[in-house]
């Protein structure tokens, strides 16, 4: 078994998602499929690689001397399938004495002959992959071909292709278990899709937002504390040697993404036998005005009596209305208020106005 089946069984087994299957490794699995199940014949592509080509850079990379086929669709698109004389022989050879030789093929002209005892196999290998893929464009450029004539040079195919551009798959393939190899060229349209398509392009479901999320990468650190040496002390640091970590507090913790900015102020802890980092609550923002009471609050990041201040001096920090800040109570503090702290307190979180207060002008 080898190791690509061997994680596709592991990934099956897990319920992982599988990606999309290319329009490349649709092509090699429907040749393979083509040539064992409809001629009998052992092929394997043990080599792919795919390009999109102009006309003109196509006539530079075609080899003289293969067969060249023309495909045309219902749609009006011309494809076009190019192999070597090694991959033709070894089809005729199956076609007509059901085997293949190790003997290099004769030098010789192909004929129409040869061309229809090809076009099938080309054929059928473009609807099986059209089976096999799954996006709109790639079943777009592999649908309603149909063997329309034999070039007779390259001149003449690169005439025949009437589209601006072309996808090139050229594939390298083993025919018969290894008696010989060969190689296969196939030119398809590249074409835009309609209006239709596109819609459908767009419709098409894809993962879930927690199968999303479940591939997205996260990055963030925590710093428990800053201290600064000098260079000399840091320089002779060894190991063994211990920091003290002066005013760490694991409950304010900084939470930085990725480009080194802080986002949040958190607490250090554990959830379900793994690290975790629980975002502090944050202060609410006074209540609004009747006509907008429905509309979103956003509060900004609270931090505890004056750490806030000096954790972030570079930044504005709104604490709402200098009334309700000076009745604010921590929920250490709750406990030992008073009476009419307490009030002040449930108020504002319930969002109501802040009560009277005696001896304030």
């Amino acid at each position: 078994m080898t190791v690509s089946a061997l994680a596709r069984k592991l990934s099956a087994a897990q319920g992982g998602a599988e990606t999309p299957r290319s329009i490349l490794r649709a092509l090699r699995l429907g040749l393979a499929r083509a040539a064992g199940e409809g001629m009998g014949l052992a092929l394997s592509v043990i080599g792919a690689k795919q390009a999109v080509r102009t006309q003109e850079d196509m006539a530079g990379r075609l080899k003289g001397g293969w067969l060249l086929l023309l495909f045309s669709s219902d749609q009006g698109g011309i494809a076009a399938a190019c192999l070597d004389p090694g991959c033709v022989s070894a089809i005729v050879q199956q076609q007509t004495i059901a085997m293949v030789t190790s003997d290099p093929p004769p030098e010789r002209v192909f004929t129409d002959t040869d061309a229809a005892m090809v076009a099938p196999l080309v054929e059928d290998t473009l609807s099986r992959a059209q089976k096999l893929v799954e996006s709109s464009a790639d079943m777009t450029s592999l649908s309603g071909f149909e063997f329309a004539s034999r070039a007779e040079d390259r001149r003449s195919l690169i005439l025949a292709l009437v589209d601006e551009a072309y996808r090139m798959f050229d594939l390298t393939v083993e025919l018969a278990c290894g008696a010989r190899q060969g190689e296969v060229c196939i030119l398809l349209p590249e074409r835009p899709l309609s209006d239709e398509e596109q819609a459908a392009e767009i419709t098409q479901p894809g993962m879930n937002l927690d199968q999303a999320s479940g591939v997205i990468r996260a990055e963030l650190n925590t710093v428990i504390s800053r201290m600064s040496l000098p260079l000399t002390a840091l320089s002779e640091l060894s190991v063994g040697d211990v920091l003290p970590l002066q005013d760490a507090r694991v409950d304010r913790v900084e939470v930085l993404a990725i480009d080194r900015a802080r986002t949040a102020i958190g607490r250090l802890g554990q959830c379900g036998g793994m690290r975790a980092v629980r975002i502090n609550e944050q202060r609410l923002t006074p209540a609004l005005p009747a006509s907008e009471g429905q509309a979103f609050l956003a509060s900004t990041t609270s931090s505890r009596g004056e750490d806030a201040l000096s954790s972030a001096p570079d930044e504005e920090i709104i604490t709402g209305d200098p009334v309700m800040d000076d009745i604010l109570l921590d929920p250490d503090d709750l406990l030992s208020a008073s009476s009419d702290q307490r009030v002040a307190e449930i108020s504002h979180l319930a969002g109501l106005p802040a009560p009277e207060r005696e001896g304030r002008d």
